[in-house]
């Protein structure tokens, strides 16, 4: 027995000091992705990456504004390759062709569809994020108009070294604007699982922006035109453009198809009714020059119901709002509460106007991304069963009422508004 245990304890021994990481991957064999592209050209498809600079990793790098080919147009930190393939998975694993390092993808931020594989549908391309045992439901998901390699490419100034963090940045600070929101893969996967089939993804698109000139960079004309033109006269060069990207609107998903857009305004229509507005800013008229006043929304709460009344459907979509008057163009005093009623009334009217814009732009598109039909599906489970095969045509038709409250509270540190020799 001694010997037995003895032995056993030394075979104990030999293992914990044989232990390893027999999955280890170094750090510096690894090629971390920020950002993605999907597209696809006839029956390729083609994946494209934005992987962060290993300087920029061990902090060698400069800034979002480092490098580039001026010293005044910035450039990202990052390194971009793009491969095709059969499939989007043989795609990416063809990056191993071009890439001294082994892409590693749990640390992507961002995924950028583009149109036209949009429209045949995202099936593939969330069967392969949600199957891939490194990619993370966490990241963000985007469409693009056009193609989203192109967008990837030409994005290449900004404020964060990659655009996989710009994205990331733009979806934590959207809401306070109310143009909507930039979901991630989950949340799109639980949207389109649901009874109604439908989703509304962001546009990302390229947005030009000129760089001021650097300091001494006017030039005389007559120098510039050999000696022609105005004596003394002085041409500033035209300036140079940084793309950088903005959210411009939205696509409508049904059955994972791209089958419609949503402007800026109709989207924050959708976020109204989805009860996505955490602020937003509403530009409103002076009641009497018709000049502007600016009121920032600090509460809003909507809601989507569902009625059945002898066997006929009525939608129901409610929104609450409360503001406070930060701005006003006009000289007019503000405060008095029958004034407040007018401005209120204005509210009520910008803000209904926008979720029927939305409404009637998916009803066209036949996309319920308003959830009515989980709203009946919780209201009526038996009733969905009958309508669910039919329900993007029964959604055209359902006649929905849009209710609106809006209350300003408060005009900000200022009663009336300031002008010269007031005292």
């Amino acid at each position: 027995m001694l010997k037995r245990a003895t032995a056993f304890l030394a075979a104990g021994l030999f293992l914990m000091l044989t232990t390893g990481c027999w999955d280890r991957r170094e750090i510096n064999d690894l090629a971390f992705t920020s950002c993605f592209a999907f597209d696809v050209e006839g029956e390729e498809r083609i994946a494209t990456a934005e992987i962060v600079r290993p300087a920029a990793v061990a902090g060698g790098g400069e800034g979002g504004g480092g490098g580039g080919t001026g010293a005044a147009l910035p450039q990202r930190n990052v390194i971009l390759a793009s491969e095709r393939g059969d499939t989007l998975f043989g795609a990416g694993r063809r990056l191993a062709l071009r890439l001294p390092r082994r892409t590693y993808v749990a640390h992507t931020d961002a995924v950028l569809v583009g149109e036209e594989l949009a429209r045949r549908g995202l099936r593939e391309v969330l069967d392969h994020l949600e199957r891939h045992q490194e990619f993370r439901r966490t990241a963000y998901i985007l469409v693009t108009r056009g193609s989203a390699r192109d967008v990837l490419v030409a994005a290449q100034g900004g404020l964060e070294a990659t655009l996989g963090r710009e994205i990331t940045g733009l979806s934590r600070w959207v809401r306070t604007s109310g143009f909507g929101i930039v979901p991630t893969i989950h949340d799109v996967i639980v949207e389109l699982s649901a009874g109604a089939s439908a989703a509304l993804i962001p546009v990302l698109e390229i947005s030009a922006q000129p760089l001021p000139p650097s300091p001494g960079a006017a030039t005389s004309g007559n120098a510039a035109s050999g000696g022609s033109g105005q004596q003394g006269a002085v041409r500033v060069p035209d300036p140079e453009m940084l793309r950088t990207v903005s959210l411009k609107g939205a696509g409508l998903f049904h059955q994972d198809r791209l089958v419609g857009w949503l402007d800026e305004h109709q989207t924050r229509g959708w976020a109204w009714a989805r009860n996505q507005v955490r602020r937003a800013i509403l530009e409103l008229e002076c009641p009497e020059d018709k000049k502007k006043v600016s009121v920032e929304i600090t509460d809003s709460q909507g809601k989507v119901q569902i009625q059945t009344s002898k066997g006929e459907l009525q939608g129901i979509i409610t929104v609450k709002v409360e503001g406070n008057l930060l701005e006003q163009q006009c000289l007019h005093d503000l405060t008095a509460v029958e004034v407040l009623r007018i401005l209120e009334s204005q509210a009520v009217a910008g803000i209904a106007g926008e979720i029927n814009n939305a409404v009637a732009q998916a009803k066209q598109a036949g996309a319920d991304v308003f959830d009515f039909g989980g709203a009946l599906y919780r209201q009526e489970p038996q009733l969905w069963k009958q309508l669910k095969a039919r329900w993007p045509e029964e959604f055209k038709k359902l006649p929905i009422a849009v209710q609106v409250e809006a209350k300003i509270r408060r005009t900000g540190l200022s009663l009336k508004p300031w002008q010269p020799g007031a005292r």
